[in-house]
């Protein structure tokens, strides 16, 4: 099924765009340690020597977070593998207290997949890191001059997913990023919210020309915050790239952050690739094992998924590819929908009334909310 329009080349260039998505997985404690997860609560209040990385403190997995983990796997369509690896990823940062975050390289919990027409690459577990804070001396979040951290949130259990780069337009990927945060939430494993941290975005974009197949140089956004300031920043990254090119210019490969308040872009430094972290196998944690039982119950656990809801409505009720994926997407929509259709006499018929009076009831009630 397919997620967008087909793109509208910019000039003699057509954009190539990748996503990395991080999702934060609602369990009630961290990824290797008993420290209780939390939003809001007083700095510095969820810690204990595993997630502050103190010698002699050892992990221990969490099997909530292996389920989630395997249930977004199955949901994506992703391979299961029945033995995976952790590894240390070797960084300094200083919302990283230990000097390394514990993640999976080259033996993944899931490989491979599809979400609409856009491929999974791979489905990861890792912890997130502590949460840095800009403050100046009046206390202001702008023009800050000193940074303070918070460490509640290191050692939250994060997924990461990243797609291959099949993605063609700024518009093309916020409407697959709405996809997958509609599925994920559907599948009850987070949150997913980009105000709250939950769901994290960073794009790959690279320019080519019109009807290549050859990669071109990329760049990548990091840790854009709502699905407009990503549709904005990968836009305005495209327009930079081709206007290099355009002018006989190189695109070098960097990390660059886009600043939604005045529309700019600017590096933070040189892409990293796998040797710049040192990988090399977590000696702290066994290999990961997926059980049959496992793997039957995550499997169990999965409920009927927005795509697979949107061709029903399609299919069996006969609504318009539009109008089922507009309430498929929007899970209390959908709800909505079916709990009318229930209540009428459940004919196709009375499908396409209700589903045609709901987005209009939406816009009414917007309006007045107004």
């Amino acid at each position: 099924m397919s997620t967008a329009a087909a793109p509208v080349p910019t000039s003699r260039w057509e954009p190539v765009i990748g996503l990395e998505i991080h999702v934060q997985l609602k369990t009630r404690t961290k990824m290797f340690c008993g420290c209780e997860l939390s939003f809001g609560d007083p700095p510095n209040v969820h810690t204990c020597p595993v997630c502050l990385g103190l010698p002699g403190a050892l992990p221990v997995l969490n099997a909530r977070a292996v389920e989630f983990g395997i249930m977004i796997g199955l949901a994506l369509g992703s391979e299961i593998a029945r033995r995976s690896l952790f590894h240390r990823k070797n960084y300094f940062y200083p919302d990283s207290p230990k000097g390394y975050q514990i993640s999976q390289y080259d033996v993944p919990l899931c490989s491979g997949g599809r979400l609409g027409d856009v491929r999974i690459h791979r489905v990861h577990l890792e912890e997130d890191a502590a949460k840095l804070i800009h403050v100046g001396e009046s206390g202001r979040i702008h023009g800050s001059d000193r940074s303070v951290v918070d460490f509640n949130r290191c050692g939250t259990p994060l997924v990461e997913i990243v797609s291959e780069p099949d993605l063609t337009s700024p518009e093309q990927a916020h409407e697959w990023l709405t996809l997958l945060r509609t599925t994920l939430r559907q599948l009850g494993v987070s949150d997913v919210n980009m105000e709250e941290g939950s769901l994290r975005a960073d794009a790959n974009v690279s320019v080519r020309p019109v009807g290549s197949t050859e990669l071109g140089t990329k760049t990548e956004l990091k840790n854009m915050n709502s699905f407009r300031f990503l549709e904005r920043g990968v836009r305005a990254e495209i327009e930079r790239q081709t206007g290099r090119l355009d002018a006989g210019e190189p695109v070098v490969q960097e990390t660059l952050h886009f600043d939604p308040g005045s529309g700019r872009l600017t590096s933070l430094r040189s892409k990293e690739e796998a040797h710049d972290y040192r990988y090399f196998p977590e000696p702290d944690l066994v290999p990961l094992v997926v059980s049959d039982e496992l793997l039957a119950a995550a499997e169990a656990a999965l409920p009927e998924l927005p795509a697979a809801r949107a061709e029903r409505f399609e299919h069996a009720l006969g609504l318009g590819v539009d109008r089922a994926r507009e309430l498929a997407f929007r899970r209390e929509l959908g709800d909505y929908f079916e709990q009318a259709l229930a209540a009428a006499d459940g004919s196709r018929d009375a499908a396409t009334a209700i589903a045609n009076w709901i987005p209009q009831l939406v816009e009414r009630i917007g309006s007045d909310a107004d």
